[in-house]
C-alpha cells in the first residue's frame, strides 16, 4: 500500500477526543489525531486486498449520518468498492472516547479472494493473511514498536508478524499506539511495509472446505489510539466495554435518594476488573480478573449490606467463606458467589 497524495480532506465533528480526517472524495482515514494535543496516531486507513489474483484498496465517498445535536456521538458513512465488491462502512467517533467503531458490510459475487491456488487441499494460502480482504493502517507509535496480545490468561508483548489476541490486539512504542478491539476478527498482521493489517475474508480453496462467499458479510472492530506506555493506557478495561456495552432501561422518575450512580454488586481494585457477572441456581456468581501483571486486592462490597462471599473454583464448586477483601497475584483470576439469604 502506498501513501496517497490528499486532495479532499474533511472532518466530521468538533467536539470528539479525536479528530477523524478522511478523504471525502477517494475514500479512506486520512489520520486520527488527539484533538486537544494535535498527536497523530494513525494515518492512511483503508481496505487491501487481493481480490480475483490481484492486488486491489478501496475506493469511496464519505458523508456524515444525521444525529442529534446533543449526542455523544457522530457517525460518518463511506460508501465504496474494493476489486468489484461494494461496500460502506460506518465510522461513530465519541465525545468522552477516544474510540471509533467501525462496522463494514460487504456484498461478494464470488469474487476469489486472497492467495490464488490450483489446489483444491490447500493448507497454506488460507494462512496467508496479508493477501486477504483487510483493514489496513499505519499506525505512529514511536521507538520499539511491538505487538501486545491479550490471551485467555495473561496479556504479553510480542515480536511476532501476525499478532493474535482474544477480546484485542496492538502495537505500541514509546510514544504510545492503536489498539484493536475485535468482535470476532482475532488477528492483527504487522506487514513487512510497516502496516498494520486486520484479516476480515478469504474466498478461495481450502482444505477443510471451499466456501465462495455470495451476499451480504458484516464485520465490526473498532480503534483505540492511545498515547504513552501500552500498560498504562487501560486497553483490557476499554475493551471489554467495547464488547460488552452497559445496556440501560428508562422507567419512572424516583425520590433520587439512590443518588446518580448505583452499584448493585461493586468490585473496587485499581488494575482487577469484573470479567463475568452472573447467576446460577438462584445465587449471584461473580469472576474477577487482574490485568496488569501485578499484585493487588480487590474489596467487595453489596448494596444491600455485608455479606460473606464464598471462593468458587472455575466450574462453580464452592470453596470457603471469605471476607470482602480479596488479594491478587499477577494475572489471577477468582471466583466466588453471594449465598442466598438462608444459607449467610
Amino acid at each position: 500500500m502506498e501513501f496517497r497524495e490528499l486532495r479532499s480532506l474533511v472532518t466530521f465533528a468538533d467536539t470528539t477526543s479525536i479528530t477523524l480526517t478522511a478523504e471525502k472524495l477517494c475514500g479512506g482515514i486520512a489520520s486520527l489525531a488527539n484533538r486537544k494535543t494535535g498527536e497523530v496516531r494513525l494515518r492512511n486507513a483503508r481496505f487491501a486486498g487481493t481480490i480475483d489474483g490481484k492486488a486491489c484498496e478501496s475506493e469511496g465517498v464519505w458523508r456524515t449520518l444525521r444525529s442529534a445535536a446533543d449526542s455523544r456521538w457522530v457517525t460518518a458513512r463511506e460508501t465504496g468498492s474494493i476489486g468489484g465488491i461494494r461496500y460502506h462502512l460506518d465510522a461513530t467517533q465519541w465525545s468522552d472516547s477516544p474510540r471509533i467503531d467501525l462496522r463494514v458490510e460487504f456484498e461478494f459475487d464470488g469474487q476469489r479472494i486472497g492467495t490464488v491456488s490450483d489446489n483444491k487441499r490447500d493448507a497454506k494460502s488460507p494462512f496467508i493473511h496479508e493477501t486477504k480482504l483487510r483493514f489496513k493502517f499505519f499506525p505512529v507509535t514511536g521507538e520499539g514498536a511491538t505487538g501486545i496480545r491479550n490471551l485467555p490468561f495473561v496479556i504479553a508483548e510480542t515480536a511476532s508478524s501476525y499478532v493474535e489476541g482474544n477480546y484485542w490486539t496492538a502495537t505500541g512504542g514509546a510514544g504510545g499506539g492503536v489498539a484493536v478491539f475485535n468482535r470476532g476478527a482475532m488477528c492483527c498482521v504487522r506487514e513487512a511495509d510497516g502496516g498494520i493489517s486486520i484479516p476480515l475474508a478469504y474466498s478461495m480453496y481450502y482444505i477443510w472446505g471451499i466456501r465462495m462467499l455470495s451476499g451480504k458479510y458484516s464485520y465490526e472492530f473498532a480503534l483505540y489510539p492511545f498515547a504513552g506506555p501500552w500498560a498504562a493506557a487501560g486497553l483490557h478495561r476499554a475493551a471489554l466495554e467495547y464488547n460488552f456495552p452497559c445496556r440501560a432501561l428508562a422507567g419512572q422518575p424516583g425520590n433520587g435518594r439512590l443518588g446518580n450512580q448505583v452499584a448493585l454488586l461493586d468490585a473496587a481494585g485499581e488494575s482487577v476488573i469484573a470479567s463475568a457477572l452472573y447467576t446460577k441456581d438462584g445465587t449471584a456468581r461473580l469472576r474477577l480478573y487482574e490485568h496488569q501483571g501485578r499484585a493487588a486486592q480487590a474489596r467487595l462490597h453489596y448494596s444491600a449490606g455485608p455479606a460473606k462471599f464464598v471462593e468458587t473454583d472455575l466450574a462453580g464448586n464452592a470453596g470457603r467463606a471469605v471476607d470482602s477483601v480479596v488479594p491478587f497475584r499477577p494475572w489471577h483470576h477468582d471466583s466466588r458467589y453471594l449465598p442466598k439469604v438462608n444459607e449467610r
